[in-house]
């Protein structure tokens, strides 16, 4: 019997670099550029027409870690610019729901408004921008309908007409891009790629495919994280206790860490976290970060037990729902039962007869497309491939169930630049 080859370090590398030798973007200067999203020259054109009428400029950004981080790109570029009449919203999981909405613009009144991460599905809130003549920015990359909510500039690479190379980025990576825009807009010199240690962040939290533009960015964010000085970032190496973050850390610490304050309180302790240049107030935030991570840990432990106890099992999916389950946890409990089961995973908080949670997909599964024939069943439902929000009302679980449970799944299409070996095709 011949034994097994072993491969070292050298020979995986070579391997990586042969796959990847027909890359596109070796560097960042090989990056699409910003135009090709469509609707980026004309999204910079109405900021820097608000800027020069010193207008005030609304962000609105997501809970979650991808809306969060981009949230904080658009501040600290506007920081960059030295441009004072900014703010932003966060909305809270709880109280407002997912994205931008009716009350938020209500409550806070802005000649400009940009969402990053969400509106893609925000009818109502875009037709009130309308109503009121507010000007809208929408910036997202989930899952574009065949209807889109008015707005005067809509950048989402996952539109049909968009140019750009890769439908796949996350929120942040939109955020940034737009960034770059303005810039070029304005003509000024301007280290954006100070904020790809951001970029890197969001990438890996949600969960995008890191293959060409995505691989780089993480790639280029890594190396940031090592030379980066600001506060947050030191906070986070020591608590590591290392000078070089991982793709893993960021994986399994970092945005665990930050996702929690949306899913236990309010996502914008993560931004005033990440936004920190006082030590003092940013412990006092990464405290209370680490206090509600340990409290998500447990919820989700306690949630995950009652769970797999009560699980409806299809062909290539499990189900769990349970009365007043925190919805701050429903996407976790999901991405555990994907592990333990080796299927695609849906759970659910019911709360007044109606069921509310998310879906994670198992590798190779594009969950989206695999219950894009059931929609019906579900009063809300949307998101990307690996990962989305649904609601249902409880009276439709069984008749879902039963329709759903022979279904075949929906492959993803693989890439062939997508051959690398995890993480290790990220880091040294």
């Amino acid at each position: 019997m011949t034994s097994p080859k072993y491969l070292n370090k050298q020979e995986i590398r070579e391997i990586l670099e042969q796959r990847t030798n027909d890359e596109v973007f070796k560097t960042l200067a090989n990056l699409p550029h910003p135009h090709e999203l469509k609707d980026s020259q004309k999204a910079a054109q109405l900021i820097i027409k608000t800027m020069d009428a010193k207008g005030k400029i609304l962000i609105v950004g997501d809970y979650d870690v991808d809306g969060v981080v981009a949230t904080t790109i658009m501040m600290k570029f506007f920081t960059m610019l030295e441009y004072k009449n900014i703010a932003y919203v966060i909305p809270n999981r709880f109280r407002d729901g997912y994205g931008i909405n009716k009350k938020i613009i209500q409550n806070n009144p802005a000649d400009l408004i940009i969402t990053v991460d969400n509106g893609i599905a925000s009818f109502e809130a875009a037709q009130l921008c309308q109503e009121i003549s507010t000007p809208l920015i929408i910036t997202d990359h989930h899952c574009v309908k065949d209807t889109l909510p008015p707005s005067d500039a809509l950048i989402n690479p996952q539109q049909t007409d968009c140019a750009f190379p890769q439908k796949e980025i996350c929120g942040a990576s939109v955020a940034w891009y737009l960034c770059n825009a303005i810039k070029i807009e304005l003509g000024i010199s301007l280290a954006l790629s100070d904020l790809l240690d951001l970029v890197c962040i969001a990438t890996i939290a949600d969960m995008m495919p890191l293959l060409r533009v995505n691989k780089l960015l993480v790639q280029a964010g890594l190396k940031k994280f090592q030379n980066s000085q600001s506060i947050p970032n030191k906070i986070l190496k020591n608590h590591l206790k290392t000078q070089s973050i991982t793709s893993t850390d960021i994986a399994f610490y970092i945005a665990p860490l930050l996702n929690s304050a949306g899913r236990m309180d309010e996502g914008a302790l993560a931004v005033e976290f990440l936004l920190s240049d006082d030590e003092m107030k940013a412990m006092e935030l990464y405290s209370a970060l680490e206090t509600l991570n340990n409290q998500r840990k447990a919820t989700t432990q306690e949630i995950l037990q009652i769970a797999q106890q009560n699980l409806l099992i299809c062909e290539n999916c499990v189900i769990a729902y349970g009365e007043n389950w925190h919805l701050g946890v429903v996407g976790i409990v999901a991405a555990n039962l994907v592990e333990s089961h080796h299927k695609s995973a849906i759970v659910m908080s019911l709360q007044d007869g109606v069921l509310k949670g998310s879906a994670r997909s198992c590798e190779g599964i594009n969950l989206l497309e695999s219950l894009q024939p059931y929609r019906e069943f579900f009063i809300e439902f949307g998101g990307h491939a690996k990962a989305l929000g649904l609601k249902m009302k409880l009276e439709n679980i069984e008749k879902f169930f039963n329709a759903f449970k022979n279904a075949s799944m929906v492959e993803l299409e693989k890439d062939p630049s997508s051959e690398v070996l995890g993480f290790l095709a990220l880091e040294e």
